[in-house]
């Protein structure tokens, strides 16, 4: 197969993003398909919005919590096995973890355009 009808589809990926948590450092670049589907579920039932807000205000949902770090998971068990939902609520305080969480999003939020396109833009923001 001749090579200059190949596409290079690695040259769209994103700025590498890192973050260190629980003295884990995590490649959170990568937003996997399966993890942007998750989330799309995600954002039909819970106001996205109102994640935001709970970080700034310290009041936080349980059931929110729980569903976007199966979000979270997912990212972040490219990088290492060890980091799941589990790990993180039970070795990260609820400050750094809701923080860790909104720095994560920050990468699915940058594929806003495609995650909506993909949901019908139906999503409670």
């Amino acid at each position: 197969m001749a090579e200059d009808n190949m596409m290079d589809f690695d040259i769209l990926a994103p700025p590498k993003r890192t973050a260190k948590i629980g003295g884990e450092i995590i490649d959170v670049t990568i937003v996997p398909a399966r993890a942007a589907f998750k989330f799309i579920t995600f954002s039909k039932k819970y106001n996205v919005n109102a994640l935001e807000k709970s970080t700034s205000s310290g009041s936080y949902d349980p059931e929110m919590i729980t569903a976007i770090l199966d979000v979270i998971e997912l990212i972040c068990k490219r990088s290492s096995k060890k980091i799941t939902a589990d790990w993180l609520q039970d070795n990260v305080d609820i400050t750094v973890l809701m923080k860790f969480v909104m720095y994560v999003f920050e990468g699915i939020k940058g594929k806003g355009d495609a995650v909506k396109e993909v949901a019908g833009d139906s999503g409670k923001n």
